[in-house]
């Protein structure tokens, strides 16, 4: 964890520090050392959230990309009196979850029921074969097409792509299909790349909707510009927007096909099926 209470204060780790965890209550120990970024430990961590895992370079990464006003913060239900520590949530009460470790469905969709207004981020290097089959979906440029192209907001910079994804699982981690809230997968993890051309510069959201055929759509968006919308807020309200666009695309589409279906002379219909019977 990078946070705990010092003083009554909210604090990273320096070295030789103690603190108390804002969770649990017990004590935790700096730990400084060269070989992984400063954090917070517990001496045992069985009466704390059981939903966080053992963090990774990577957790502590992403989490040092927002305030640390928004990081690990403490979600309560009012109702059940349940609570648990969001990664980061920020002012407008939306989560960012990252997770590194396989999580079970059943795990997954607790998560997603009890924040609700949250987003998965997931770290795509976990395993070697993920990123190659991803990868290789991209280079066959049949499976995965740009809908449009996603600028800034002055319309000087190209920044991504909506993209419409046939047989999904087969470019992302299986685990994630049904989740009911947009993940977004980091496939560069802890890495450093300078080729600004290399797609790992960029994550990929796939978006809980799908098509009648099971297609389903994403977002491609280079990774600064994907932390620095969600830093604004604006991320969430893209997300919601572009999911009403696509959702009243699929709509027309339908609504083109059936009367394209109801074009079609009645004789034609029934030469067809008297044909087939035959």
């Amino acid at each position: 964890m990078l946070i705990a209470k010092v003083n009554g204060e909210r604090c990273h780790a320096t070295k030789g520090a103690k603190g108390i965890c804002p969770f649990c209550g017990k004590e935790v120990i700096a730990k400084c050392g060269e070989q992984k970024a400063a954090h917070w430990a517990h001496k045992s961590r069985k009466e704390c959230d059981t939903w966080h895992e053992k963090e990774t370079d990577w957790h502590l990464m992403w989490k040092n990309y927002f305030p640390i006003e928004w990081q690990e913060i403490i979600k309560y239900d009012g109702q059940t009196g349940e609570k648990h520590i969001a990664d980061v949530c920020t002012p407008q009460q939306f989560t960012l979850e990252f997770q590194h470790s396989h999580i079970k469905p059943d795990e997954r969709r607790s998560r997603e029921n009890f924040y609700k207004n949250m987003n998965w981020v997931v770290d795509g290097t976990r395993l070697q074969n993920d990123f190659k089959r991803f990868s290789k979906k991209i280079k066959e440029n049949s499976d995965i097409k740009i809908i449009t192209q996603i600028h800034t907001v002055d319309h000087k910079f190209h920044v991504g792509n909506i993209l419409e994804i046939s047989f999904a699982e087969e470019a992302f981690p299986k685990d994630w299909m049904d989740s009911t809230v947009p993940v977004v997968f980091d496939f560069l993890g802890t890495n450093s790349i300078t080729d600004k051309n290399d797609i790992r510069q960029c994550v990929f959201c796939l978006l809980p909707i799908k098509t009648s055929g099971c297609d389903r759509y994403g977002i491609q968006i280079l990774k600064s510009a994907f932390v620095e919308h969600a830093k604004t807020g604006s991320w969430e309200n893209f997300v919601k927007q572009t999911e009403i666009g696509l959702q009243n695309m699929m709509k027309q589409q339908e609504q083109a096909r059936i009367a394209y279906y109801n074009s079609i002379p009645t004789r034609h219909y029934y030469r067809r099926r008297r044909n087939w019977r035959l």
